[in-house]
């Protein structure tokens, strides 16, 4: 038995150096993914293998959320919310126009901002001093539109310009795309990446001589949701929202016992 075991170790290593000298796709796979042994005893009878799983998929956004601010700035604040109140009109119009319904557009609360007059002061005029003055008064509100229509956002974003060519203050984002569902994916996603790790490791041990006696344990990655195609990763995960396609990565490390 303990020879066996011995042979089991030298086949794996010997495995791993060819695989590394090779430089094939499925090899070098294997090496970025840092399979090792562990010897946890000293008679070096125990062995774990570590291995990380992966799963990739192509998803499709099912919520748009885009934001246009509108503002004001007027000597009085009742001239100042009177353009606003006409400029929240004009955008009202412009989206009804593009489509949108009243339910998906929501009006949030008019921002107030006094400007106070300001004095300089000092040998040089060095000190800015405000007053008690108030010599306009700055108005804001930002509409948001959500819509599971993803489609129907980026022509409106792109034709704001229509609001400023009406005498509107206005300031649009960029539509933000987002997948409602995240929860029942990431439970598929983490299965697809723990059957991928566990493939991974059986084709270690049988090319290898060995056998996988148990899960020892098993760490759940975090996802990274990218624009498509993309290689970006981050430690805490991440989810990009400027496109409406992306891709869902799932990583699963698993470590193994051997025998």
């Amino acid at each position: 038995m303990e020879n066996w075991g011995w042979k089991c170790v030298l086949g794996t290593i010997a495995l791993l150096v060819v695989g590394a000298c090779v430089g094939t796709l499925g090899t070098a796979s294997m090496a970025a993914n840092a399979y090792k042994f562990k010897f946890e005893h000293a008679d070096h009878r125990e062995q774990s293998l570590q291995v990380t799983g992966s799963a990739r998929k192509r998803i499709r956004s099912d919520l748009a959320v885009w934001k246009v601010h509108i503002s004001s700035d007027k000597k009085t604040l009742a001239e100042a919310f009177a353009e606003l109140k006409s400029g929240g009109e004009k955008v009202q119009a412009f989206l009804q126009k593009h489509g949108f319904k009243p339910d998906e557009i929501t009006a949030g609360a008019v921002q107030t901002q006094p400007i106070r007059h300001v004095e300089w002061k000092g040998k040089n005029n060095e000190k800015r001093v405000e007053t008690n003055d108030i010599e306009r008064y700055v108005l804001t509100r930002t509409y948001t539109i959500s819509t599971g229509r993803v489609e129907a956002v980026s022509g409106p974003a792109g034709a704001v310009t229509e609001l400023i060519e009406q005498d509107v203050q206005v300031v649009s984002d960029a539509p933000d795309y987002y997948f409602t569902k995240l929860a029942e994916l990431k439970v598929e996603m983490i299965g697809e990446a723990t059957r991928d790790a566990r493939g991974r490791a059986n084709e270690i041990a049988t090319n290898s001589g060995c056998q996988i006696s148990e899960i020892r344990q098993a760490r759940m990655g975090v996802l990274q949701i990218t624009q498509p195609n993309s290689t970006e990763v981050s430690a805490g995960g991440m989810y990009d929202t400027s496109t409406i396609d992306k891709d869902v990565t799932s990583v699963v490390p698993l470590s193994l016992g051997l025998k």
